[in-house]
């Protein structure tokens, strides 16, 4: 161990030990290294990549199905204000047939509250 001491401090000494530089012709920086995935980052990738895919397909699941279900519920709110306006169509209208004579005798209908 190589003892670290400053002026005015106290000894401290490295836990780690110092490696020997490389040789000035040995190609140390474009030697493969010694301990390789062999080929675990790859496998992760691809892990990442599957869980990526999978969530953008659910999430593009669920909002094709939120817009079907979006449509069928305006769909299905037309055709029930469709039905309404006829309904209340059908009571404005009298199936009584009213003449001019009607009116000069009765008087003009008006609706009372």
């Amino acid at each position: 161990m190589i003892s670290i001491k400053k002026p005015n401090q106290k000894e401290f000494i490295s836990v780690l030990s110092a490696k020997p530089l490389a040789a000035p012709g040995s190609d140390s920086l474009f030697s493969p290294p010694c301990n390789a995935c062999n080929g675990g980052v790859l496998i992760e990738i691809l892990i990442v990549l599957f869980i990526f895919m999978s969530s953008s397909a659910y999430l593009l699941t669920s909002e094709i199905k939120t817009r079907g279900l979006w449509l069928a519920t305006l769909k299905s709110q037309v055709e029930q204000t469709q039905q309404l306006n006829t309904a209340r169509l059908a009571h404005t209208q009298d199936d009584v047939d009213q003449r001019w004579e009607d009116i000069a005798v009765f008087g003009i209908p008006t609706i009372t509250p």
